[in-house]
């Protein structure tokens, strides 16, 4: 049988799959070619979230996750679930690198400061995490452990910091290790935006003991409630003890270990702290040096410092068996989803590989998508289509941004219009692809369009668990069902004739040929 040219795999990001039709997007727009596809060619649905995508069970995916999966051909294991797996195991009370955070702070008489994310949000840290570490200090006998602790109010509830705060001095109290040197919302501590103003009053609080001072982290907290201010924005807080002197700044020489495992809001900081040539704001006279400075993922190679859980490579990915078969492959789409087809589905590698061709559309400049719905879908299906006509590639990777994009505001009219342009612009790619005789595979990385608004009419502007599609144009095989995204890539594969590395676990979608 004819290798068919082109091979393109078209995601739809944040196109989720829900039988209501109250608050969803994606089943109230007139989408005549979505419909027509999933009508006329085999189609299945895919699992998205939780386990079936490395993720805690139950937690939805994201657009990272997905095209990790996706491009990797099988589950790729999270930070979150595999630190927690490590702890659950007893590995991370061994982690030599946490260890010598630990023994450094001991063997030369110095504190131990804990930072980080204090939430169960399981998007950037942990709280599990953030115990374990106490936990291990305990087991090593070390005293002399801080924590300042970043508040949430976004990945979990906007007035649930008291709640996580209660939980940290329980366990404090419990194991007799560990003080609360500082209290800060994530929106100072976290800032990702070189908003180098917000990252020096989270610096200053901790170095220098400046900002409201307070004996009890509980009563920073609840205050700052009475004056509407709530946690992602409470102010850098320091805790002192009563005769007013600050219970534990970070000073040269001291142990650190940042407990998120996200890197994009922990880079910042860690910079300001690692590296000795930073610029951002001038960091006085009382600057730390010689931090024994742990992060517990890689943040970045801009960050100085100790890495607790080093990424794993993925080998053999989609576009790495492509090569190896000597075929040319497209990556493409706008500004907002450009590192998802080629960093993440490369298996997290900024490598652009031999006959790959990058094609970056820029997404547009309005404050928000919701003002433009069609954000630049048509000039990434023109862009595609002309590749497609040229017949320069035998596989294209195309990502159409606007259901996540758009579907983040919560705004239900805006989202619909965001479908419906991905739509069109879906049948004008696919039906290239057909008049050459090729096939296209339409799915998605995780749910988002289909949960707007709430029953109770408020905005959903969070991911969703349900499944995403996953559509084949052609009509000579038939699918299997309950496929995740580990197995897209294998069906490419099985389209293009080519066989399936060992390192992808996940298996071809394709019951049989007809």
């Amino acid at each position: 049988m004819a290798r068919p040219k082109p091979v393109a795999l078209i995601i739809l990001d944040g196109f989720g799959l829900r039988g209501d039709v109250q608050g969803n997007a994606v089943a109230q727009a007139k989408k005549l070619n979505y419909d027509r596809y999933w009508n006329q060619f085999p189609h299945t649905t895919l699992t998205a979230c939780g386990e079936a995508v490395g993720l805690p069970e139950g937690q939805m995916g994201n657009s990272e996750v997905g095209h990790l999966n996706i491009g990797a051909g099988r589950i790729v294991y999270q930070d979150l679930t595999r630190i927690s797996k490590s702890i659950r195991d007893g590995e991370f009370y061994d982690n030599e690198t946490i260890l010598g955070a630990i023994r450094h702070a001991k063997q030369n008489g110095k504190k131990l400061h804990l930072y980080g994310l204090l939430s169960d949000g399981g998007v950037h840290s942990h709280i599990a995490h953030l115990f374990a570490l106490l936990e291990a200090c305990k087991k090593e006998q070390l005293d002399d452990v801080y924590i300042h602790a970043f508040l949430d109010g976004r990945d979990v509830a906007p007035d649930s910091a008291a709640k996580y705060m209660e939980q940290l001095l329980a366990k404090i109290a419990e194991l007799g290790v560990g003080r609360i040197a500082t209290v800060q919302g994530r929106y100072y501590a976290m800032d990702r935006d070189k908003r180098w103003e917000r990252t020096e009053k989270s610096y200053r609080a901790m170095v220098y003991g400046d900002g409201p001072k307070y004996e009890d982290p509980m009563r920073a907290i609840t205050e700052s409630y009475e004056r509407s201010v709530f946690d992602e924005f409470v102010m850098p807080t320091v805790i002192v003890k009563p005769d007013g002197t600050p219970v534990g700044l970070v000073e040269s020489g001291d142990a650190v270990v940042f407990f998120n495992f996200r890197p994009d809001r922990a880079i910042q900081l860690s910079q300001v702290f690692t590296n000795s040539d930073f610029r951002g704001f001038d960091r006085g006279d009382k600057a730390p040096t010689d931090l024994h400075y742990v992060c517990l993922t890689l943040f970045s190679e801009t960050v100085g410092g100790y890495v607790a859980y080093k990424p794993k490579n993925l080998d053999n990915t989609l576009g790495e068996v492509l090569v190896q078969n000597n075929l040319k492959q497209l990556r493409i789409a706008e500004t907002e989803k450009y590192p998802h087809v080629t960093f993440f589905f490369s298996g997290g590698r900024d490598v652009e590989l031999p006959g790959e061709t990058r094609i970056l559309i820029k997404s547009p400049a309005v404050a928000t998508y919701d003002l433009k719905p069609e954000m630049s879908a048509y000039e990434v299906a023109a862009a595609a289509v002309a590749e497609i006509e040229a017949e320069r590639q035998d596989v294209i990777i195309l990502n159409f941004a606007n259901p996540d994009m758009v579907g983040h505001s919560g705004l239900l009219e805006p989202t619909v219009k965001a479908i419906e342009a991905t739509d069109d612009c879906l049948g004008q790619v696919v039906e290239a692809i057909l008049a050459k005789g090729g096939v296209a595979l339409i799915t998605a990385d995780h749910g988002n369009a289909d949960v707007v608004t709430n029953p109770d009419g408020s905005r959903n502007t969070a991911h969703t668990t349900n499944p995403v599609p996953f559509i084949v144009t052609d009509s000579h095989v038939t699918l299997r069902n309950d496929g995740i995204l580990a197995d897209i890539a294998p069906t490419v594969l099985a389209i293009l004739g080519v066989a399936k590395p060992e390192e992808m676990t996940g298996t071809s979608l394709i019951a049989q040929r007809v």
